[in-house]
């Protein structure tokens, strides 16, 4: 019989902050999952009037960024800052595939914000 081998063992931590899971590594938790969690909620909002869960997702951002700016990443940082660890965040959920659709410039080699809707120009 074959023994385990326990000695890579690590014990790891986590808080659950507003229903998130915050993994905590050498006593610094990760509070930027708190952001990952608004933008993957904000990808689940659903516009259409018949199928409108607007008011409950948006509610679910709102707490998840009031967590994220009192959490020690957030507290007393400025709003800037604070918005551009949104936006990295939104390019760590969204994939890279998807991504780079979203900035690959059409066949007219026009980039997608220079193109005018059809009919126009």
């Amino acid at each position: 019989m074959s023994k385990m081998k326990f000695s890579n063992y690590q014990a790891k931590q986590s808080r659950v902050v507003e229903g998130v899971c915050v993994p905590i590594s050498h006593g610094l938790g990760d509070y930027d999952e708190l952001l990952r969690e608004a933008v993957r909620v904000a990808l689940r909002v659903d516009t259409n009037p018949e199928r409108d869960d607007w008011d409950d997702l948006y509610d679910r951002i709102k707490r998840l960024m009031a967590a994220y700016i009192a959490s020690p990443e957030g507290e007393g940082v400025d709003t800037c800052t604070l918005m551009a660890r949104l936006a990295a965040c939104v390019a760590d959920v969204i994939p890279m595939t998807i991504r780079q659709e979203l900035v690959t410039p059409p066949s007219t080699g026009a980039t997608p914000q220079a193109q005018l809707p059809d009919g126009v120009g």
